[in-house]
């Protein structure tokens, strides 16, 4: 029963923090401004998010052929399309739908799914981390104009964010410690309980994952490239909420642009399907506080960004998808 709820509870979440927003905003007044929008700047706003997606979707298939995927592009795009849908549709789905597509490049490649989750991972982090590093520079570019505070918030996270990444990888001794201790704290848990230790071979399945990472690491080319087309894929991201200002009338400078998208990143903390209504009420409260912008503007944005990089990609997806759900 509780498990039936979750789904319905998430989804009403979404839709109560959605129409929160309305709660201060005239829905005829957002209407009007997007009615007024022009067309031209609106469809900028899909050919971006287009090449955003294929720039992305690049470093995850360019990676995942390091550990043996030989789907190629194609297929490999396909799959990230998928992948993205599950990402955008399932609260706290940041934290744990890499191993969907695990185990869909997995499924028909015959390579093994703990190289696949390397793969996947460190792709997540070539991919996201550029949230964080140009949206630092946004925030820096438009540090005159943002409330106190911000600008050594930022940096902490990121270095934080950054060191983190660095101990994971360059001392990773400390996390194979770390994973032996849980280890032994749950089998002492469970001999005192149960009577009996885990029988789960933890310590090769991440020796295999850490395999993974070796390989990619080898190539300093593809994580070069990954770097870079993380770092291009974000642009073309972050650009579009600039762009639909344009399209209603409105100047929205690219550095604001980019901390606003890196500020919705937190926004995965709510049980919500892909964010959905925090982050809308997230981009709205900033656009009105920080960027000085019309409450009916802000909104009339806000829909026109989510429209192109969430459902248009969440459309895109699951048409790729019906071949998936047909075999």
């Amino acid at each position: 029963m509780r498990a039936k709820l979750k789904p319905l509870l998430s989804v009403t979440a979404a839709g109560l923090a959605f129409a929160g927003i309305f709660v201060f905003v005239d829905p005829t007044d957002v209407l009007a401004v997007i009615d007024g929008a022009d067309r031209r700047y609106v469809s900028l706003l899909f050919v971006s998010m287009t090449i955003a997606t294929l720039l992305r979707g690049y470093v995850y298939v360019r990676l995942l052929s390091l550990v043996g995927f030989e789907g190629g592009m194609r297929r490999g795009l396909r799959l990230f399309l998928v992948y993205t849908v599950f990402r955008y549709s399932l609260p706290y789905a940041m934290a744990g739908t890499q191993t969907v597509l695990a185990y869909l490049s997995s499924r028909d490649e015959g390579i093994d799914i703990e190289h696949a989750f390397g793969a996947v991972l460190v792709a997540d982090v070539l991919v996201y981390v550029p949230h964080f590093t140009l949206g630092a520079v946004g925030v820096i570019a438009y540090s005159g104009t943002v409330p106190d505070g911000t600008l050594l918030s930022t940096g902490l996270l990121v270095g934080g964010l950054v060191a983190l990444l660095c101990v994971g990888y360059y001392q990773r001794w400390v996390v194979y410690r770390v994973f032996e201790r849980v280890t032994d704290l749950a089998n002492a848990v469970l001999l005192r309980v149960g009577g009996r230790a885990s029988d789960v071979e933890g310590t090769s399945r991440v020796s295999s994952f850490y395999e993974s990472i070796d390989r990619i690491s080898a190539s300093r080319r593809a994580t070069a490239s990954g770097l870079l087309f993380g770092h291009a894929g974000m642009v073309f991201l972050m650009v579009p909420l600039t762009v639909a200002g344009y399209a209603v009338g409105v100047t929205i400078p690219v550095g604001l642009a980019a901390g606003i998208v890196m500020a919705t990143k937190f926004s995965g903390v709510l049980p919500t399907p892909g964010g959905v209504g925090g982050i809308e009420a997230i981009m709205v409260a900033m656009l009105v506080a920080v960027g000085d912008v019309g409450s009916a503007t802000a909104t009339a944005v806000t829909l026109l960004y989510r429209l192109s990089t969430y459902w248009y990609l969440l459309f895109v997806g699951g048409i790729a998808a019906i071949p998936l759900a047909r075999s």
